[in-house]
């Protein structure tokens, strides 16, 4: 639970447009964030893949700020909300609902996290972006952002300095889609077991 909890801080950003002159690492790096930053709603597919083969993989939906939901299709069974300030994760065959309380203003997401780092821009053009991100000092030492002609993420690979490593994907996404808040509210069975702020736990 403690994995999933942390890799969904992730997804989320809308479209700009781009321009024909080549850019610098540290200018795609910008536009990336920037539309990040700037989502309103998004859908998709969501999967992520850790170095030890365990992977997940869902269907999502983001409303900003800090909005998502999961319903979790491999394995599934599973389900991941959050409304911003409270995060579920319910497993419906072991009827156990984790919730856990979030620091006010959120992680940042994948905006926050890419900061601070080298950036190289391997490859651009109509098809999309690759950027290599590079850092002696950060707990993930390498990321790979693959994106397409928009700056929208297609595929993130994260490198840990422990070797711990996970790589995100996002297919069939959509942007702009009306949303209502209520669905990132979510009602835990009256019969579950109910384990509160398990992230706390050392």
């Amino acid at each position: 639970m403690k994995r999933v909890l942390h890799i969904i801080a992730l997804v989320c950003v809308p479209l700009l447009p781009t321009g024909s002159f080549a850019l610098t690492g540290d200018e795609a790096l910008a536009k990336f964030q920037h539309r990040m930053l700037g989502v309103g709603t998004m859908s998709g597919t969501v999967s992520w893949l850790y170095q030890s083969g365990q992977g997940y993989v869902g269907n999502f939906k983001y409303m900003a700020p800090g909005r998502i939901y999961v319903k979790f299709t491999s394995p599934s069974g599973r389900v991941l909300v959050s409304n911003g300030k409270r995060l579920w994760v319910y497993e419906s065959s072991s009827n156990i609902c984790g919730v856990q309380d979030l620091a006010r203003g959120g992680s940042g997401g994948i905006s926050s996290m890419v900061g601070g780092y080298l950036a190289i821009l391997t490859s651009q053009g109509p098809g999309g972006y690759t950027l290599k991100l590079k850092s002696a000092e950060k707990a993930y030492s390498d990321i790979t952002l693959v994106l397409d002609g928009s700056f929208l993420l297609k595929k993130a690979v994260f490198n840990a300095r422990d070797g711990e490593g996970f790589s995100v994907t996002l297919s069939n996404v959509r942007t702009g889609e009306s949303m209502i808040t209520g669905l990132f509210d979510f009602n835990v069975p009256t019969n579950a077991q109910v384990v509160r702020n398990p992230l706390d736990v050392k």
